[in-house]
Order: structure tokens, then sequence, then C-alpha cells
């Protein structure tokens, strides 16, 4: 399950609905799936622009098969999300990729 809630753009005056989670157990599981350092590395990656399966696998040296499967774990955690023309960071992964992997 998730909530969404509004994050006010520090830069702007709009407000994005971004997905959140909604209990212990899917911050946990987030937590879980980042754990992994080639999963921060695809959110990292991906941070820049909207990527494609084949865009990512090729940038990590993997298999398409491969990174879809670590793509639909971060979209899982909802910190990616399906877009045309591949995969982009949520509000919640850019929060995670400023506020945890940047203090890393």
């Amino acid at each position: 399950m998730t909530t969404t809630i509004n994050i006010q753009d520090a830069n702007s005056n709009s407000a994005e609905a971004a997905n959140w989670w909604e209990s212990a157990e899917d911050h946990r599981f987030a937590l879980e799936v980042l754990q992994l350092p080639l999963r921060r590395k695809m959110l990292s990656f991906i941070a820049g622009e909207v990527r494609s399966n084949e865009q990512i696998a090729k940038e990590l040296d993997l298999g398409v098969a491969l990174a879809e499967y670590h793509l639909q774990m971060l979209e899982k955690a909802l910190v990616i999300e399906r877009t045309e023309g591949g995969w982009r960071v949520t509000t919640t992964g850019l929060l995670y990729l400023n506020n945890v992997e940047a203090r890393s």
C-alpha cells in the first residue's frame, strides 16, 4: 500500500504528488531493495534523465532481462516509475538520493 503526499519544490511554487510508503513493512522493503549497490547505481543513473532498459543495461554491463528485474524491484520500492521512453526517478527516489545517498 502507498500513500500520496504533496511535496513542495523549494525552487518553485508547484507542488508535486509523491507516492510514499504506507506501512513500516513497505518502508523496510524499500530499504532492503536499496541496500544493493547495483540498484543505487541504477537509481543515480536514471536520475539524470529518462532511460530505457537497454541504456541502463549497457551502462551497468548487465543483460536486459537482469536489468529489468532490478528495475521492477526499484519500481516496487516506489523510487522509479515507467514512463514513455523508459524509466524515470520519482520524487521519493529523488528524496532518497538527496537525503540518504548523498550523505553516504
